[in-house]
Formats: C-alpha cells, structure tokens, sequence
C-alpha cells in the first residue's frame, strides 16, 4: 500500500475549504473549518502564498486563493483577483504618500471596497472595513463611477437609484443636479466626495475628511474605482494636484495594465 504524504492532503483540504467557502475565511475559521492546528495551518498557508495559489488582503487579512487557479476550474471571484492584482500597487502607493486607499467595484446596486491599505496606514485611525458601500451619488467612488461609464449604464443606475429610498434616492430624482456633478467630475479629472456627506467609517466630529477618486478603466470600461483618504487639515491645498492626483494616476493606469495583461476584464 502507498504511504500517503499527509503535509500534501492536508495543504488540499485547505485549498478545498477555501474553494467551497463564499467569502474569504480567517485563520481562526480556516481552523475551525480544517481542524488543523494553528501552527501547521501557518506553514500550509507560507507556502500555499509563496506558490502563489492563496493571497492574503491587505484590508482584512483574510485568506483567498489566487487568480492564477482560474484555468484549474477552481471557484474564484473575480474581485478577489481583481484585490489581488491591485494589492501591490496599493501597498506602494500607501508606502509613497502615507494615507490610505479603497479599491472599489460596482457590485450591482452600490460601490463596494475589495481592498483597501487602511490597516497598513500610520495617519489614519478609523480602519474602515472590507465590503463597506458608500452612497453612490455622496461618495467620490460613486461619482467617479457613474461620471465615467456609459451614458446607458448610467442611465440605468440612476434609474434604479431612483426607485429606492434613501439619500441616493433623493438625490437621483434631481437629474440636472446629477448632470451638473458628472459634468463637472469629468471636467476636472477626478471626483469629490460630497462636502455634506457624513457617517461613512472616516468620519469624525474632530476633523474634516476628504476623498476623491479616479476610475480604472480597461477596454473603454470602468472595472473598479481607486480613492485616496487624508484628513483636511494635515494636508496642504497645492498637495492634491501636485503629489496626490499623479500618483493615484499613475497607480490607476498601473491596476488597469496588470488587468490587461490577465484578461480581466
């Protein structure tokens, strides 16, 4: 009889947990799933990420597998690989002006994060949280978004906007406001939060936060959005065209490259 390799059998059942699971799993439910000790689970993933089949976000260090199982038939969504691809790029832009990025998608009804580097950020102290959705016409995702689709697709948001309730809603049923504020996101390159928006995750009676954001786009498409967060009073006005905007460019064009480079999209 064969003698079974037991460090491979189990380094597949956690392949097999992850791929079966709806959502990205802790260490402490991939234990609980796999019944592995914590220790051998450590080294089971080390090795799985340094083989590239699992990743780990940045935004809430879960794990997930990899992109590069799509062709083995594995269940992998597409945001993951999407997160995935993007998280270097994140981390870096992090690293280069010290506040903290969301990497959004559309998921169908409102702007969702997918990743983000609030947790790796040493000036922010509200972390935020992985799958939060703003607004879509208060949020500067939710602008860039729309600003930049096409005229059908947004059209077709606004629509479904209008017929909810809520702030979005309100909003939605004045459509030259709307026109106004796409226009203009347009015009200048980039979106803005609404100055009157507030009870997201950033903020707070002690400061003022801003956001503006830009889309990544591939194919003529808008796949995502990517922002920037910083607190009003620590940054100064000339910063955001001279340092923020070229570098969440320059970020955003390299997301949309890796995306083409992998045909995702």
């Amino acid at each position: 009889m064969t003698k079974q390799i037991r460090s491979l059998t189990r380094a597949l059942n956690v392949i097999e947990t992850l791929n079966h699971a709806d959502r990205a799993l802790s260490l402490h439910q991939l234990h609980q799933l796999t019944e592995l000790d914590r220790a051998t689970l450590l080294r089971i993933l080390a090795t799985l990420m340094d083989a590239g089949w699992v990743y780990r976000s940045l935004g809430d260090g879960c794990y997930r597998l990899t992109f590069q199982l799509r062709e083995m038939g594995t269940h992998i969504r597409p945001e993951n690989s999407l997160a995935q691809l993007a998280s270097p790029i994140l981390e870096a832009l992090q690293k280069k002006l010290h506040w903290p990025s969301d990497l959004m998608i559309y998921n169908g009804k409102r702007m969702e994060i997918i990743e983000t580097t609030r947790r790796q950020s040493p000036l922010f102290l509200p972390q935020g949280f992985m799958g939060y959705q703003p607004y879509m016409l208060q949020s500067a995702t939710g602008r860039a978004y729309l600003a930049w689709s096409h005229p059908n697709d947004c059209k077709v948001i606004l629509q479904r906007l209008q017929r909810e309730e809520g702030p979005d809603a309100n909003l939605a049923h004045d459509e030259v406001w709307v026109q106004k504020i796409l226009e203009e996101t347009r015009r200048q390159g980039y979106a803005e939060r609404d100055r009157n928006y507030f009870g997201g995750p950033d903020d707070s009676n002690s400061y003022e936060v801003n956001v503006v954001a830009i889309p990544i786009i591939v194919m003529q498409e808008v796949q995502a959005c990517l922002n920037l967060t910083w607190i009003e009073e620590l940054v100064q006005p000339e910063q955001l065209e001279e340092v923020f905007l070229p570098a969440l460019r320059a970020a955003a064009d390299a997301i949309a490259q890796r995306l083409l480079t992998h045909e995702l999209y």
